[in-house]
Protein backbone atom coordinates (compact mmCIF):
# COMPACT_ATOMS: atom_id res chain seq x y z
CA UNK A 1 0.00 0.00 0.00
CA UNK A 2 1.27 3.69 -1.09
CA UNK A 3 0.62 7.20 0.77
CA UNK A 4 0.30 7.49 4.53
CA UNK A 5 -2.84 9.13 4.41
CA UNK A 6 -4.47 5.53 3.85
CA UNK A 7 -2.40 3.74 6.52
CA UNK A 8 -5.40 4.06 9.17
CA UNK A 9 -8.26 2.94 6.44
CA UNK A 10 -6.24 -0.13 5.20
CA UNK A 11 -5.18 -1.24 9.15
CA UNK A 12 -8.67 -0.74 10.36
CA UNK A 13 -10.19 -2.77 6.96
CA UNK A 14 -7.92 -5.55 7.49
CA UNK A 15 -7.93 -5.06 11.82
CA UNK A 16 -4.18 -6.12 11.79
CA UNK A 17 -0.87 -4.49 13.01
CA UNK A 18 1.55 -2.20 10.86
CA UNK A 19 4.80 -4.95 10.18
CA UNK A 20 7.01 -2.75 8.08
CA UNK A 21 6.94 0.68 6.47
CA UNK A 22 9.59 1.62 3.32
CA UNK A 23 10.37 4.86 2.28
CA UNK A 24 9.81 5.18 -2.14
CA UNK A 25 12.39 6.02 -3.72
CA UNK A 26 14.58 4.15 -1.71
CA UNK A 27 17.83 5.42 -2.00
CA UNK A 28 16.72 8.95 -0.86
CA UNK A 29 19.63 11.39 1.10
CA UNK A 30 19.02 13.56 4.15
CA UNK A 31 18.85 16.96 3.74
CA UNK A 32 22.68 19.46 3.61
CA UNK A 33 23.96 19.31 6.71
CA UNK A 34 21.86 16.38 8.66
CA UNK A 35 24.50 14.00 8.91
CA UNK A 36 26.82 17.16 10.01
CA UNK A 37 24.91 17.93 12.97
CA UNK A 38 23.77 14.64 14.33
CA UNK A 39 28.01 13.99 14.88
CA UNK A 40 28.05 16.85 16.54
CA UNK A 41 25.36 16.27 19.16
CA UNK A 42 25.21 16.29 22.64
CA UNK A 43 21.79 14.90 22.77
CA UNK A 44 19.50 13.40 19.95
CA UNK A 45 16.29 13.70 20.46
CA UNK A 46 13.44 11.57 18.81
CA UNK A 47 9.78 11.91 18.96
CA UNK A 48 7.35 12.50 20.05
CA UNK A 49 5.15 12.00 16.71
CA UNK A 50 3.10 9.63 15.01
CA UNK A 51 4.86 6.84 14.59
CA UNK A 52 4.50 5.35 11.03
CA UNK A 53 4.50 8.37 9.41
CA UNK A 54 6.64 11.05 11.24
CA UNK A 55 9.48 9.24 13.73
CA UNK A 56 10.72 6.38 11.75
CA UNK A 57 10.38 7.85 7.96
CA UNK A 58 13.08 10.00 9.34
CA UNK A 59 15.45 7.48 10.48
CA UNK A 60 15.13 5.62 7.01
CA UNK A 61 16.49 8.18 5.16
CA UNK A 62 20.17 6.76 3.63
CA UNK A 63 22.70 7.63 6.15
CA UNK A 64 20.46 9.04 9.10
CA UNK A 65 20.39 5.49 11.25
CA UNK A 66 23.81 4.88 10.96
CA UNK A 67 24.77 8.70 12.05
CA UNK A 68 22.70 8.02 15.15
CA UNK A 69 24.33 4.77 16.17
CA UNK A 70 27.57 6.03 15.61
CA UNK A 71 26.98 9.24 17.54
CA UNK A 72 28.55 9.65 21.05
CA UNK A 73 25.61 12.08 21.78
CA UNK A 74 22.68 10.66 24.67
CA UNK A 75 20.09 9.20 22.06
CA UNK A 76 16.64 9.61 23.75
CA UNK A 77 13.05 8.96 22.41
CA UNK A 78 10.35 11.41 24.03
CA UNK A 79 7.18 8.30 23.67
CA UNK A 80 3.88 9.29 22.97
CA UNK A 81 1.41 10.02 25.77
CA UNK A 82 -2.16 8.69 23.56
CA UNK A 83 -2.34 5.70 20.49
CA UNK A 84 -3.14 6.66 17.12
CA UNK A 85 -5.78 4.89 15.19
CA UNK A 86 -4.41 2.92 12.57
CA UNK A 87 -1.00 3.34 13.41
CA UNK A 88 -0.95 2.51 17.28
CA UNK A 89 -3.65 0.80 18.25
CA UNK A 90 -3.67 -0.61 21.72
CA UNK A 91 0.36 0.15 21.38
CA UNK A 92 2.75 0.13 24.47
CA UNK A 93 5.82 2.02 25.29
CA UNK A 94 7.55 -0.81 24.62
CA UNK A 95 5.45 -1.52 21.16
CA UNK A 96 6.60 1.73 20.18
CA UNK A 97 10.38 1.44 20.74
CA UNK A 98 10.83 -2.23 19.40
CA UNK A 99 9.02 -0.84 16.27
CA UNK A 100 11.79 1.56 16.10
CA UNK A 101 14.42 -0.55 16.31
CA UNK A 102 12.98 -3.44 14.19
CA UNK A 103 13.18 -0.74 11.41
CA UNK A 104 16.73 0.50 11.99
CA UNK A 105 18.72 -1.57 14.50
CA UNK A 106 19.48 -1.61 18.32
CA UNK A 107 21.89 1.08 19.46
CA UNK A 108 19.20 3.54 18.21
CA UNK A 109 17.96 4.45 21.51
CA UNK A 110 19.63 4.67 24.78
CA UNK A 111 17.02 6.49 26.96
CA UNK A 112 13.55 6.70 26.98
CA UNK A 113 11.33 9.75 28.91
CA UNK A 114 7.73 8.61 29.34
CA UNK A 115 4.79 10.11 31.10
CA UNK A 116 3.52 10.25 34.36
CA UNK A 117 1.22 12.78 34.77
CA UNK A 118 -1.93 12.75 36.44
CA UNK A 119 -4.71 13.09 33.36
CA UNK A 120 -8.68 14.56 34.21
CA UNK A 121 -10.43 11.05 32.94
CA UNK A 122 -13.04 13.54 31.16
CA UNK A 123 -10.22 14.54 28.86
CA UNK A 124 -9.25 10.34 28.42
CA UNK A 125 -13.08 10.01 27.90
CA UNK A 126 -13.03 12.41 25.05
CA UNK A 127 -10.08 10.50 23.40
CA UNK A 128 -11.64 7.21 23.77
CA UNK A 129 -14.73 8.73 21.92
CA UNK A 130 -12.17 9.09 18.59
CA UNK A 131 -10.33 5.39 19.01
CA UNK A 132 -7.35 6.55 21.18
CA UNK A 133 -6.30 5.34 24.44
CA UNK A 134 -3.70 6.20 27.07
CA UNK A 135 -0.23 4.70 25.86
CA UNK A 136 0.27 1.12 28.32
CA UNK A 137 3.71 1.62 30.50
CA UNK A 138 5.35 -1.68 30.05
CA UNK A 139 9.06 -0.77 30.54
CA UNK A 140 10.16 -4.10 31.41
CA UNK A 141 9.65 -5.91 27.70
CA UNK A 142 12.59 -3.59 26.22
CA UNK A 143 16.06 -4.41 27.04
CA UNK A 144 19.41 -2.13 27.15
CA UNK A 145 17.05 0.99 27.33
CA UNK A 146 16.90 3.40 30.19
CA UNK A 147 13.55 4.24 31.19
CA UNK A 148 12.37 7.67 33.25
CA UNK A 149 9.36 8.69 34.21
CA UNK A 150 8.33 12.21 33.89
CA UNK A 151 5.36 14.57 34.23
CA UNK A 152 5.09 15.66 30.70
CA UNK A 153 1.64 16.30 29.91
CA UNK A 154 -0.84 19.31 29.89
CA UNK A 155 -3.91 20.26 28.22
CA UNK A 156 -4.24 22.94 25.09
CA UNK A 157 -7.16 23.87 23.56
CA UNK A 158 -8.91 20.83 25.06
CA UNK A 159 -6.32 18.54 23.98
CA UNK A 160 -3.41 16.13 25.48
CA UNK A 161 -0.49 17.51 24.94
CA UNK A 162 3.56 17.28 25.57
CA UNK A 163 4.73 20.21 27.82
CA UNK A 164 7.90 21.82 25.96
CA UNK A 165 9.41 23.29 29.00
CA UNK A 166 8.95 20.11 31.15
CA UNK A 167 10.10 17.96 27.81
CA UNK A 168 13.18 20.35 27.45
CA UNK A 169 14.12 20.44 31.62
CA UNK A 170 13.60 16.48 31.30
CA UNK A 171 16.30 16.59 28.40
CA UNK A 172 18.81 19.19 30.17
CA UNK A 173 18.56 17.10 33.35
CA UNK A 174 19.42 14.06 31.48
CA UNK A 175 22.47 16.15 29.71
CA UNK A 176 24.08 17.24 33.07
CA UNK A 177 23.80 14.05 35.25
CA UNK A 178 25.71 12.89 32.34
CA UNK A 179 28.05 15.12 32.49
CA UNK A 180 28.65 14.87 36.15
CA UNK A 181 29.31 11.24 35.73
CA UNK A 182 31.97 12.63 33.58
CA UNK A 183 33.04 14.69 36.23
CA UNK A 184 32.49 17.79 34.27
CA UNK A 185 30.80 19.87 36.78
CA UNK A 186 33.15 23.12 36.21
CA UNK A 187 32.35 22.93 31.89
CA UNK A 188 31.49 25.60 30.72
CA UNK A 189 28.20 23.48 29.45
CA UNK A 190 27.58 21.63 32.73
CA UNK A 191 27.05 24.86 34.26
CA UNK A 192 24.97 26.66 31.40
CA UNK A 193 22.83 23.79 31.29
CA UNK A 194 22.16 23.51 35.16
CA UNK A 195 21.94 27.30 35.08
CA UNK A 196 19.12 27.08 32.91
CA UNK A 197 17.66 23.84 34.77
CA UNK A 198 16.72 25.89 37.92
CA UNK A 199 15.60 28.69 36.32
CA UNK A 200 13.56 26.84 34.32
CA UNK A 201 12.05 24.81 37.58
CA UNK A 202 11.86 28.44 39.42
CA UNK A 203 9.92 29.61 36.50
CA UNK A 204 7.53 27.02 36.19
CA UNK A 205 6.80 26.78 40.50
CA UNK A 206 6.02 30.21 39.86
CA UNK A 207 3.33 29.79 36.74
CA UNK A 208 2.49 27.03 38.81
CA UNK A 209 1.54 28.88 41.73
CA UNK A 210 -0.22 31.67 40.11
CA UNK A 211 -2.27 29.25 37.95
CA UNK A 212 -3.23 27.60 41.64
CA UNK A 213 -3.95 31.25 43.40
CA UNK A 214 -6.09 31.62 39.69
CA UNK A 215 -8.19 28.76 40.38
CA UNK A 216 -9.05 29.28 43.81
CA UNK A 217 -10.14 32.68 43.46
CA UNK A 218 -12.02 31.77 40.63
CA UNK A 219 -13.61 28.76 43.06
CA UNK A 220 -14.01 31.53 46.10
CA UNK A 221 -16.03 34.14 43.64
CA UNK A 222 -18.38 30.71 43.37
CA UNK A 223 -18.81 29.90 46.75
CA UNK A 224 -19.57 33.34 48.01
CA UNK A 225 -23.34 32.99 46.83
CA UNK A 226 -22.72 28.90 48.68
CA UNK A 227 -21.87 30.65 52.14
CA UNK A 228 -24.78 32.91 52.53
CA UNK A 229 -26.94 29.18 52.92
CA UNK A 230 -27.04 27.27 56.38
CA UNK A 231 -25.47 23.90 56.33
CA UNK A 232 -29.21 22.43 56.84
CA UNK A 233 -30.24 24.63 53.45
CA UNK A 234 -27.65 23.08 51.55
CA UNK A 235 -28.30 19.46 52.90
CA UNK A 236 -31.80 19.56 53.26
CA UNK A 237 -32.85 21.39 49.65
CA UNK A 238 -33.98 19.30 48.07
CA UNK A 239 -36.60 17.98 50.60
CA UNK A 240 -37.21 21.95 51.32
CA UNK A 241 -37.79 21.71 47.34
CA UNK A 242 -40.42 19.22 47.49
CA UNK A 243 -42.11 20.67 50.80
CA UNK A 244 -42.79 24.37 49.69
CA UNK A 245 -43.92 22.92 46.56
CA UNK A 246 -46.24 20.58 48.76
CA UNK A 247 -47.62 24.26 50.50
CA UNK A 248 -48.39 25.56 47.16
CA UNK A 249 -50.45 22.79 45.80
CA UNK A 250 -52.38 22.98 49.13
CA UNK A 251 -52.72 26.70 49.03
CA UNK A 252 -53.99 26.19 45.18
CA UNK A 253 -56.43 24.02 46.33
CA UNK A 254 -57.69 25.99 49.35
CA UNK A 255 -58.20 29.33 46.83
CA UNK A 256 -59.98 26.80 44.06
CA UNK A 257 -62.45 26.24 46.85
CA UNK A 258 -62.86 28.97 48.01
CA UNK A 259 -63.75 31.02 45.13
CA UNK A 260 -66.12 27.84 44.32
CA UNK A 261 -67.83 28.76 47.63
CA UNK A 262 -68.14 32.05 47.30
CA UNK A 263 -69.44 31.46 44.02
CA UNK A 264 -72.13 29.24 45.60
CA UNK A 265 -72.87 31.86 48.12
CA UNK A 266 -73.68 34.44 45.65
CA UNK A 267 -75.67 31.84 43.43
CA UNK A 268 -77.89 31.54 46.41
CA UNK A 269 -77.89 34.87 47.52
CA UNK A 270 -79.30 35.74 44.47
CA UNK A 271 -82.09 32.60 43.93
CA UNK A 272 -83.10 33.78 47.71
CA UNK A 273 -83.49 37.71 46.05
CA UNK A 274 -85.30 36.67 43.18
CA UNK A 275 -87.65 34.49 45.61
CA UNK A 276 -88.11 37.45 47.77
CA UNK A 277 -89.06 39.66 44.82
CA UNK A 278 -91.60 37.45 43.42
CA UNK A 279 -93.63 37.09 46.72
CA UNK A 280 -93.16 40.64 47.36
CA UNK A 281 -96.33 42.56 45.78
CA UNK A 282 -95.52 46.00 46.42
CA UNK A 283 -94.60 48.34 43.55
CA UNK A 284 -90.50 48.71 42.86
CA UNK A 285 -90.41 51.59 43.82
CA UNK A 286 -91.63 50.74 47.68
CA UNK A 287 -89.16 47.52 47.73
CA UNK A 288 -86.60 49.60 48.73
CA UNK A 289 -87.43 51.46 51.30
CA UNK A 290 -89.02 51.30 55.14
CA UNK A 291 -92.50 50.79 55.08
CA UNK A 292 -94.92 53.52 56.58
CA UNK A 293 -97.31 53.09 59.46
CA UNK A 294 -100.06 53.11 57.00
CA UNK A 295 -98.81 50.74 54.84
CA UNK A 296 -98.21 48.36 57.91
CA UNK A 297 -101.68 48.67 59.02
CA UNK A 298 -102.56 47.67 55.60
CA UNK A 299 -100.41 44.78 55.43
CA UNK A 300 -101.30 43.01 59.05
CA UNK A 301 -105.49 43.72 58.04
CA UNK A 302 -104.86 41.80 55.13
CA UNK A 303 -103.00 39.09 56.29
CA UNK A 304 -106.12 38.75 59.14
CA UNK A 305 -108.49 38.46 56.20
CA UNK A 306 -106.55 35.82 54.84
CA UNK A 307 -106.25 33.79 58.05
CA UNK A 308 -109.12 31.68 59.16
CA UNK A 309 -109.57 34.11 62.38
CA UNK A 310 -110.56 36.91 59.59
CA UNK A 311 -113.61 39.60 60.96
CA UNK A 312 -116.51 39.17 59.16
CA UNK A 313 -118.59 41.58 57.35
Amino acid sequence: MEEKSRIPEVVSDKITKISRILLNPSNCRPAPGVIEAIKKADCIIIGPGSLYTNVIPNLLVNGVAKAIKESTAIKVYISNIMTEPGQTDNYSVSDHLNAIIEHCGTGIVDYCIYDTGEIIPEFIKKYNLEGQDLVEQDIDKVKGIKFLQRNLSMISNGHIRHDPSLVASSIIELICDDLKYQDKQNDPQYLMLNTKLREDKRIYKIKKAMEKKEKKKGATKKEKGKRLKSKFSSKYSDRIASIREADEKVKRKLEKETKRNSKNIKHVSHIQKESRSKNDTRPKSARGRKKTPQEIREAMLKELENSKYGTKK
